[in-house]
């Protein structure tokens, strides 16, 4: 494993219940990440790799802005260039006390931030609380600060979702920083709530490339631990758990033939996880799968329950 990036899902608590959310993060979830365990991640990870950065999300992290204050603190101790956040800006709400936290934010290392604002986002959270949360950012001379926008089409496409997103953007252009956009991920509430909008893709194939984090599954630069203390190197595909073995073991150890389940979608793909299922086949139709990572998770649901 070549691991340049490391990544955190602080929480699966969320102020929202976002219609397009990969995690299906929601305010019934209350998974959140020990600052002990945080550290000692870092320090392991730190320990057998060169990382180019480091991203925390959720969830939504500012929900626990002491603890996400102090990873990032860690972090910075540990010289990783790259400090990330994913947020909502729900933080936002008092510009005084938004103000306040971009300033511990920012002398706790944080260096790149990206603010979720879209017409998914802003069904939960007043227009307002980004734009403070963002403004309050650049003031207190953090490197980095972007709107970070999903899209199901494409910022000009005539949906209801992108014409509002679009909308949103005009109005928060004096804020006058930068915009990164993505397309909706089939993947969690999406694959429900906004199927119509996907192009159905085949479903045969290795999944030797990891569409969603970017990974090679042969030889990851990436991983994500979640609160639980699984490791993923795509969409919920652990190769262990941190809290269980050292997170340095998992990644120096890390070997796709030694893992049955990565081997197989390496080399066959989902499909060929078929084959280890002695129950739920019932359960698969296959023609709801919009494509390989749809139905690769779906299968492994029903191979771990």
């Amino acid at each position: 494993m070549n691991l340049k990036r490391l990544e955190f899902t602080l929480t699966k608590k969320c102020n929202s219940q976002c219609l397009h959310c990969q995690a299906e993060a929601s305010p019934q979830k209350n998974e959140v990440m020990e600052v002990e365990d945080a550290c000692n991640y870092l320090e392991e990870a730190t320990s057998v790799a060169k990382l180019e950065s480091f991203m925390v999300f959720g969830g939504e992290p500012m929900l626990y802005p002491d603890r996400a204050i102090a990873i990032f603190q860690k972090a910075s101790e540990l010289k990783i260039p790259v400090i990330e956040m994913l947020t909502n800006g729900v933080w936002g709400k008092s510009i005084k006390d938004a103000e306040k936290l971009a300033i511990e934010l920012e002398n706790a290392g944080l260096n790149d931030v990206g603010v979720s604002v879209d017409a998914f986002h802003l069904q939960h959270i007043p227009l307002e609380y980004p734009r403070n949360a963002a403004l309050a950012l650049v003031k207190a001379g953090v490197k980095k600060v972007n709107w970070n926008v999903t899209v199901v089409e494409s910022i000009n496409a005539t949906n209801e979702y992108d014409r509002k997103t679009k909308q949103i953007l005009e109005t928060l252009k004096p804020v006058g920083i930068e915009t990164h956009i993505h397309k909706v991920i089939p993947v969690g509430r999406a694959t429900k709530n906004l199927r119509q909008y996907f192009q159905k893709m085949p479903l045969n194939g290795s999944c030797e490339g990891d569409v969603i984090l970017g990974n090679v599954l042969t030889n990851p630069t990436s991983i994500c631990v979640e609160p639980s203390g699984e490791v993923d190197v795509c969409w919920h595909l652990p190769i262990g758990n941190a809290k269980e073995k050292a997170l340095s073991k998992i990644i120096s150890e890390y070997d796709w033939r030694k893992n049955s389940t990565i081997k197989v979608l390496v080399e066959k793909g989902p499909l060929g996880l078929l084959a280890r299922m002695e129950k739920g086949k019932d359960k698969l139709m296959m023609d709801k799968y919009i494509g390989r990572c749809h139905l690769c998770i779906e299968i492994r649901k029903i191979l771990n329950a």
